[in-house]
C-alpha cells in the first residue's frame, strides 16, 4: 500500500463549497491554494505519495437542501474546489483519497451564524430521503471524478461507529443503529462500485465496527488507532487475528499526545501486518497533530519491512 498522510482538512467541512462563510467557495481560492501548496509539497518531499482528505465533512458547506430539508443536490464550487484540490495535489505527484463524510454529520444541528453545522442524520435515517442524498449528491460527484486518475480512492465515511448506538455514540439522540448504518455504506459503496474506477474504503474508528463493512467489496479495510483505545485493540495485535479478507491500512494515529513516537508506532504497526500506516495530521489544529511530527513520521514510514 502507498505511504501517505492525512491532511485532513485546510478548515473543516468548508475545503468543497460555499456556505455564508465564504460565499466564493473554498480551496479553488488563490489565496487557499498558497497556503496549501507549502503542506503539500513538504509531504511529497517527505514521500507520501497520497493525501487523505476531507470532503463535505459534516455538510456545512457545499451541500444544498430544499426547503423542507430534502438534499438536493451539491453547489456551483464543489466541482471546481476539488478540481483544483486534485490539480494542486497532483502537481506534487500526490493523489487524494476523498472523505466523503464524516461522523459529526449525525450530531444534533447547530447554527452559527447563519451556518447549520451536523444535523443531517435524516438525509440518511429515512429511505426516501437517503435515495435522494445518493441520487443528487453522491453519484453526480462520483460519476464526475469517477475515472479520474488523480483520484486515489474514496473513503465512504470517517469513523461511522461514533454514529452507532451501542459501538460509541457521541449523540444518542442523532446515532442509528448498527443495522441502519451497514445498509447505508452498502448502498454508498455500491454507488463507488457502479460508477468509479477507484478504489473503496470506509475509515473505522478500530476493528470493532468491522461488523459495519464485513463483506461490502471494499477494496481494503481500513481503522485508526489512539492511545485511547489501546486497551481495547492493542496496536501491536496481530491484523490477522482480526480475520480480515483484504489488506489493512492504519488510516489515522496521533503525532502528539501519544505514549508512542510515530517511529515506535509504524515499527509496531509493520510487525502487526499493516498494510500502511497514515499520520494524523498536517493542518489540522487538535490534541492528535504535530506538523513537524506528521513529517517526520512519512519519512519513517519508508522503512523497509524486516
Amino acid at each position: 500500500m502507498p505511504a501517505g498522510a492525512n491532511l485532513p482538512w485546510q478548515r473543516y467541512g468548508c475545503d468543497f463549497g460555499a456556505n455564508a462563510w465564504q460565499p466564493g467557495g473554498g480551496v479553488a481560492a488563490r489565496d487557499r491554494q498558497e497556503q496549501l501548496a507549502p503542506a503539500l509539497e513538504a509531504m511529497a518531499q517527505g514521500g507520501a505519495q497520497v493525501v487523505r482528505w476531507f470532503l463535505l465533512g459534516d455538510g456545512r458547506a457545499g451541500l444544498r437542501l430544499d426547503a423542507k430539508g430534502r438534499a438536493a443536490g451539491l453547489d456551483d464550487h464543489v466541482y471546481a474546489d476539488m478540481e483544483a484540490a486534485l490539480v494542486l495535489a497532483s502537481s506534487y505527484g500526490l493523489g487524494v483519497m476523498f472523505v466523503l463524510t464524516d461522523f459529526l454529520w449525525f450530531r444534533r444541528a447547530e447554527v452559527v451564524r447563519g451556518v447549520r453545522l451536523f444535523g443531517k442524520r435524516g438525509l440518511v435515517a429515512k429511505a426516501d430521503r437517503q435515495a435522494e442524498l445518493l441520487d443528487r449528491v453522491f453519484t453526480p460527484l462520483l460519476e464526475r471524478f469517477g475515472s479520474d486518475s488523480r483520484v486515489y480512492a474514496w473513503d465512504a465515511f470517517n469513523e461511522p461507529e461514533w454514529a452507532v448506538l451501542g459501538l460509541g455514540t457521541v449523540d444518542a439522540q442523532a446515532a442509528l443503529l448498527d443495522t441502519q448504518m451497514r445498509a447505508y455504506l452498502r448502498e454508498l459503496v455500491g454507488r463507488i462500485r457502479a460508477t468509479t474506477r477507484q478504489r473503496a474504503t470506509v475509515g473505522l474508528a478500530g476493528p470493532r465496527g468491522l461488523g459495519l463493512v464485513r463483506g461490502l467489496d471494499l477494496d481494503f479495510y481500513q481503522w485508526h488507532w489512539y492511545d485511547k483505545v489501546e486497551g481495547v485493540t492493542p496496536l501491536a495485535q496481530p491484523v490477522a487475528e482480526h480475520q480480515v479478507d483484504r489488506p489493512v491500512l492504519l488510516g489515522e494515529f496521533p503525532t502528539r499526545g501519544s505514549s508512542r513516537t510515530p517511529d515506535v508506532i509504524h515499527s509496531v504497526a509493520r510487525a502487526a501486518g499493516y498494510g500502511a500506516a497514515w499520520p494524523w495530521s498536517l493542518l489540522a489544529e487538535d490534541e492528535a497533530t504535530d506538523r513537524a511530527a506528521c513529517l517526520g513520521a512519512i519519512v519513517s514510514g519508508q522503512a523497509p519491512r524486516a
